[in-house]
């Protein structure tokens, strides 16, 4: 369902993006079980937000691939 009321602007698109990259690579590297569930909750609900805004990528990509932007440009 996208937001149609309110848009990301490019720069906040890439912003997320790369933060979605940056939690993946924390979640999976940390062993702080507390921590990694943060993580991993700050990472579903960051989804359903890019998700929300009709933001194309790919949830299941390594992440030293990174996340990639409808357009086929790595984050």
């Amino acid at each position: 369902m996208t937001n149609d009321s309110s848009r990301l602007t490019p720069d906040q698109e890439r912003q997320l993006l790369e933060s979605y990259e940056t939690l993946t690579r924390l979640a999976k590297e940390c062993g702080v079980p507390a921590v990694h569930a943060a993580l991993r909750g700050a990472l579903a609900e960051l989804r359903t937000a890019l998700d929300g805004q009709a933001v194309e990528f790919d949830y299941y990509a390594l992440v030293g691939d990174g996340p990639v932007h409808r357009h086929g440009l790595a984050v």
